[in-house]
């Protein structure tokens, strides 16, 4: 990072400092870069970008201004309106070491096209009779800065890749993402396997037979961590949680442990600090099935200066959203996934989640598209064909048997990740019923 970058925001805070209650100064500039691929050609492009945003106010109004391109030296405050702000103080917490990576160059134009080219070719290897697949790749790093009047100084980096892969196989067809830090820890030919896998699992037609254990891959179960989070977050979360905690404060088996950190390395948006400057950290809010505490942010602190950051800044034009940062169930090293599957005698092995979670706020209930294979003393059986994934977040969190030493994540309002999970208690039903 240059070690100019920040200056005008230095600059920018001094002349407004006094005149405009609190204020906070955010830079932002960014490098991006996209690679098409589709049955009618290929396509490259790549763009530069600089922002910035302003917002300050006091307890009572606010404001809020942005713009692209560098900050300007001075600026003439908008009228405040409602809501108030607040700003958080320094943090006397030390922000955790940046995840690696950060200064692996982006993809050059003919690395992209290869990558692109190197999926397309495994999949038809895999499965000759697919048709021609849409690809798009999008990756970018950028840079930051943040200064406020309180106090709060923090710099960071941020770089992300995501693969969306449209693809279609006589009458199944299938849309999938993959995000990872990196394009180049996208691998082609394991790529083509997982999207083999669904489409082979989509097509099929042993969902009669696959009753019994069922056993969610990441994807699956990550996806119902993303539903219930909501249920997890602010103040009230207890209150939310009510009517599934037991007296003693139990919300589900030994196996469940859920885990916010935002500095999580294994998580694809690592960041030392959050979208408001402050260190991010683990917080702990199920142990071992017993619920700890919500995910609160530093205002809601008795140590404010010593709460761990859980803001998110979608973007330069965004304000700062409180919420979970990379929230995710907790592995256990103890449990192989090869051995979690080979114990099942009878029942399903979920891949993917072919869609979102839709939640029946009044009753709890949950429902999921899915793909998938039977199970048969451990080996798959057949694809499901197309199906969902029904219960209640009650039969989830007190139905997880065992977890998996692996763990990886989804993309939603948020960074959401699961193990392979083994559960109890949730059915399998055709879509449409």
């Amino acid at each position: 990072m240059s070690g100019r970058f920040g200056e005008r925001g230095r600059e920018l805070l001094a002349h407004l400092r006094g005149v405009a209650g609190e204020v906070e100064v955010f830079e932002k500039h960014g490098r991006s870069r996209r690679f098409e691929l589709a049955p009618e050609g290929e396509s490259f492009g790549q763009s530069v970008e600089a922002g910035w945003a302003v917002r300050g106010g006091d307890g009572r109004r606010s404001w809020f201004v942005g713009g692209s391109g560098e900050l300007p030296r001075a600026l003439a405050p908008p009228p405040a309106t409602v809501p108030g702000l607040r700003l958080p103080p320094p943090s006397e917490l030390a922000p955790a070491a940046p995840p690696s990576g950060l200064d692996t160059p982006l993809l050059t134009e003919s690395e992209g096209r290869a990558l692109l080219a190197g999926v397309a070719r495994e999949l038809v290897r895999e499965l000759p009779d697919v048709r021609p697949p849409h690809l798009r790749l999008d990756e970018g790093a950028s840079e930051w800065v943040l200064a406020s009047s309180r106090g709060v100084a923090a710099a960071g980096r941020g770089r992300s890749a995501a693969l969306r892969v449209e693809v279609a196989r006589g009458k199944t067809r299938l849309a999938a993402e993959f995000v990872a830090r990196a394009a180049a820890e996208l691998k082609p030919l394991a790529l083509a396997r997982r999207l083999a896998d669904r489409l082979l699992a989509l097509s099929g037609g042993a969902l009669k037979g696959a009753g019994g254990t069922l056993v969610l891959a990441p994807p699956v179960a990550a996806r119902l961590v993303e539903a219930f989070a909501p249920r997890l977050v602010g103040a009230g979360a207890e209150r939310q949680l009510a009517d599934l905690l037991g007296r003693d404060g139990r919300l589900g088996g030994e196996a469940v442990t859920l885990v916010d950190d935002g500095a999580d390395a294994v998580g694809p948006l690592a960041s030392p600090h959050d979208g408001e400057g402050l260190p991010a950290g683990a917080v702990t809010l199920v142990e071992r099935g017993r619920f700890v505490r919500p995910l609160t942010v530093w205002w809601e602190s008795a140590t404010p200066s010593r709460a761990f950051g859980c803001a998110r800044r979608d973007g330069w034009r965004a304000v700062p959203r409180h919420g979970p940062t990379q929230l995710f169930l907790a592995p256990d090293p103890a449990h192989a996934v090869a051995d979690l599957v080979a114990e099942v005698e009878r029942g399903a092995y979920l891949i993917a989640a072919e869609g979102g979670v839709r939640v029946d706020a009044a009753g709890g209930e949950l429902s999921l598209p899915v793909s998938g294979f039977a199970l048969a003393r451990g080996r798959a059986a057949g694809g499901l064909g197309r199906c969902r994934l029904r219960g209640t977040f009650a039969a989830f969190v007190g139905g997880v048997r065992a977890v998996g030493r692996d763990l990886d994540f989804v993309a939603g309002d948020g960074i959401y990740g699961a193990p392979t999970v083994v559960v109890d208690g949730l059915a399998l039903v055709a879509d449409g019923d």
